[in-house]
């Protein structure tokens, strides 16, 4: 009897951890399900990509990664305008994709709208950790066109210390001899 009592729900568990227990995000199903336009793109088959991606944002429009991708290719082809709605819209859907905020901001830095471009990479800069070097580096020159030189230095030098040389060349000549 006492086998039966703690079995049964032992089982409806199990049971339950099986059927539910779907261990997978929604962005890797996602990127499974496009894994043909995705890998056109690494391929820099930016237009075959761009044409998949407008076809899968019309039959998935709840799906970030089709948006992202959608927004990579307009980014790759300079039509800033456009790949900032679609990365906006990527975060909309969801806002845990830390290479939308990247390409966000390095959108809105194309339309010179620098503060919104900092802001996007600040947010970007949580999500990678403070261990992206080129977040760090775009930091670094955003806060110094902005005159918050002490930020931009302590950035820089992050990005430099994870192994970015451009980094180590704007130390250099923007802060000449005045690294502490």
């Amino acid at each position: 009897m006492e086998v039966m009592l703690i079995g049964i729900p032992f089982l409806i568990y199990i049971y339950l951890r099986i059927r539910l227990g779907n261990d997978i995000t929604p962005q890797e199903r996602d990127e499974a399900l496009f894994k043909e336009g995705i890998d056109l793109y690494h391929n820099e088959a930016c237009a075959p990509a761009f044409r998949y991606f407008e076809e899968k944002v019309l039959n998935y429009p709840k799906s970030a990664v089709a948006y992202l991708y959608r927004g990579k290719c307009h980014y790759y082809f300079e039509n800033w305008e456009a790949a900032l709605i679609d990365f906006e819209k990527t975060l909309r859907l969801d806002n845990t994709i830390p290479e939308a905020y990247w390409l966000k901001a390095n959108c809105l830095y194309m339309l010179e709208d620098y503060a919104s471009a900092l802001f996007e990479l600040k947010r970007a800069s949580r999500f990678y950790l403070d261990k992206n070097a080129d977040v760090l580096r775009s930091i670094g020159e955003l806060e110094f066109r902005g005159g918050d030189f002490e930020s931009a230095e302590k950035n820089l030098k992050i990005a430099s210390n994870l192994g970015d040389s451009q980094s180590a060349i704007l130390l250099r000549t923007l802060f000449i001899g005045n690294i502490r």
